[in-house]
């Protein structure tokens, strides 16, 4: 099972691999989509976003229940389900899960939310994870859905600075 994980892991990379300025361009979308009011799903998808939108999720609040449901789910963004964390008493989580942890923040700030930690793979392995929700409503006032994105990199091990005696 580690092994796997660590493969599909490996493939996934989390983010475009040459680029951490997914969130700055998704919020650069939302604010143009906006105009005044909170932007609608259709309103964001009409401005091209190219691949960065394999990395964005929007989950439907209504008939959220427990769990999130994805209206859309960018196609790379969807290989981070099965990429789990360590946990002390929970190890079902996924990078995935705590991309759509700051639904409710967004939600809670009528508008865009930062988060950004570090997270432990079930290999031990460290991710320096970023991710980015906004709310979206069909009607222009009401918040509707929340959109968002994940982003990160795997944590380079600091070796020891070696000191001249």
């Amino acid at each position: 099972m580690i092994q796997e994980t660590a493969g599909l892991f490996e493939q996934a990379i989390i983010a475009p691999p040459s680029d951490r300025r997914l969130s700055q361009r998704l919020l650069s979308v939302w604010a143009q989509a906006a105009r005044g009011s909170y932007p609608s799903w259709a309103d964001m998808r009409a401005i091209d976003l190219g691949a960065d939108w394999n990395w964005v999720f929007v989950v439907d609040l209504k008939q959220s229940v427990g769990f999130p449901y994805f209206s859309y789910l960018g196609s790379e963004l969807a290989k981070l389900s099965a990429v789990y964390l360590q946990g002390q008493t929970d190890w079902t989580l996924s990078l995935l899960d705590m991309a759509t942890a700051t639904i409710d923040a967004a939600v809670a700030c009528a508008g865009p939310n930062h988060h950004e930690r570090e997270l432990t793979l079930c290999d031990g392995r460290k991710v320096l994870f970023r991710c980015m929700t906004a709310p979206l409503a069909d009607d222009g006032e009401t918040i509707s859905h929340v959109v968002g994105c994940a982003s990160g990199k795997l944590a380079e091990e600091k070796a020891p600075r070696l000191r001249i005696v």
